[in-house]
């Protein structure tokens, strides 16, 4: 991988767009096309439009949501601007780690294309839009959620969870768990078992969601010294979290049914958890080789359609069912 060295010049004192060489050189490789899908790259903006997602049914099934339109465009905005800061923290800290991931070495930071000090300003700039926004358009709880969400992602996983525990999405997932509450609050100032009940499953899915992936990318892992399940515990061990975590995603998405009496979401909610764990279990059974390598990866983008189609069914049955 070609490096590159951060370098500042007259156009751009703080090296923002790190790329070395003269002024003219600068100006000659800056694209602003690629400026801007790097800063999309940064925010982790399709990590986020699922955390929106997820907020949005949240505010669709709280009480008089249209009554309060106002709050809920503010809390969506807050939402995405929060958490790309969050993204941003993460890769702010991990570029040397994202260089040994074939997902991720082609990051900005971890290219050089945008200094950690531009990265730095451009998440102070987004989780300060974000608290403007939240403060001024909904209340203080839901700021506050917002504020943990972005911490324990940004900070605690990402400082603390990730480097030193394999069972670091467990408990790093509570994080990216909290839209659809947010969501909920931020139309009713409140908290109620529904919202609850959906950041559950969120943060049980997720380890079913993501350990696939570690399993498929397990030796990049081990070459970043990132201690994940795959690695500190073998495949076997890994797989059979999988199926456990699925089974449970499966038991969670059938409580919303109970709770609101949709019987449109609790048949999809069945059907779509009974191929989940279906996956799991064909996962399981899988020898170890390029076959099952494959499998993960295609279970770790199932899971991702999995959870939108829940969520989706939510609003389907609001809809329909009142």
């Amino acid at each position: 991988m070609k490096s590159h060295v951060i370098t500042a010049t007259p156009s751009d004192p703080d090296g923002i767009l790190s790329t070395a060489g003269t002024e003219a050189d600068l100006n000659k490789r800056f694209r602003p096309g690629l400026f801007l899908h790097d800063l999309w790259v940064l925010a982790k903006a399709r990590v986020v439009s699922l955390l929106v997602f997820t907020a949005a049914v949240g505010e669709i099934l709280a009480p008089n949501a249209l009554i309060h339109w106002q709050s809920a465009l503010a809390g969506l905005f807050g939402i995405a601007l929060a958490g790309g800061a969050g993204g941003v923290l993460n890769q702010i800290v991990e570029p040397d780690l994202d260089q040994h991931m074939r997902r991720t070495l082609h990051r900005p930071l971890a290219e050089g294309r945008i200094s950690r000090r531009g990265a730095i300003v451009y998440a102070a700039l987004l989780m300060t839009a974000a608290i403007a926004i939240l403060a001024w358009g909904t209340n203080p709880l839901t700021l506050i959620l917002t504020l943990a969400g972005t911490v324990g992602y940004g900070v605690v996983y990402t400082l603390y969870l990730k480097p030193s525990t394999p069972w670091n999405i467990v408990w790093g997932g509570l994080a990216g768990a909290l839209p659809p509450l947010i969501g909920w609050t931020a139309i009713t100032g409140s908290i109620a078992a529904l919202p609850v009940v959906l950041v559950l499953l969120v943060f049980v899915w997720t380890p079913a969601h993501f350990w696939p992936l570690a399993i498929n990318c397990r030796r990049d892992y081990a070459k970043a010294c990132i201690p994940m399940l795959p690695c500190t515990h073998g495949i076997d061990r890994t797989r059979k979290e999988v199926l456990n975590y699925a089974i449970l995603t499966w038991v969670v998405s059938m409580i919303p049914a109970f709770l609101t009496g949709d019987w449109i979401y609790g048949g999809i909610a069945w059907l779509s958890g009974a191929w989940f764990v279906g996956m799991a279990l064909r996962l399981k059974a899988l020898p170890e080789g390029q076959e099952m390598d494959q499998y993960a990866r295609s279970m770790f983008a199932y899971s991702i359609s999995y959870l939108f189609l829940l969520y989706t069914a939510l609003i389907l049955g609001k809809l329909l069912l009142g």
